[in-house]
């Protein structure tokens, strides 16, 4: 997906694409992955997944998609082609205050 955003970018120079990484968005698959699938998950892989959770570092999924949101009506051209976190500096703008 990153190499087809920047082949974009470069060969629709009118098109301004922007990859955003949202994370680990706390959605009802991960509830499904710590509840119901962690017999046929690794062991380290579903301690990862319950500690994300326990800790509170899921990403509400209105975080990134107000991110995503606000890119698709207004995205500047110098992001083309990029690759960012949902929480990158350069899209603070984008992100937001509560």
């Amino acid at each position: 997906m990153n190499h087809l955003n920047m082949t974009l970018a470069k060969e629709e120079p009118i098109v301004t694409c922007v990859a955003i990484k949202p994370g680990v968005v706390d959605t009802q698959m991960q509830q499904d992955i710590r509840d119901k699938h962690a017999a046929s998950m690794d062991d380290r892989d579903i301690a990862k997944f319950r500690n994300l959770y326990q800790e509170g570092k899921l990403v509400k999924p209105e975080q990134a998609g107000h991110v995503i949101a606000k890119l698709a009506i207004g995205a500047p051209k110098q992001l083309s082609g990029q690759c960012l976190a949902w929480n990158a500096s350069e899209l603070a703008d984008f992100q937001s205050e509560s």
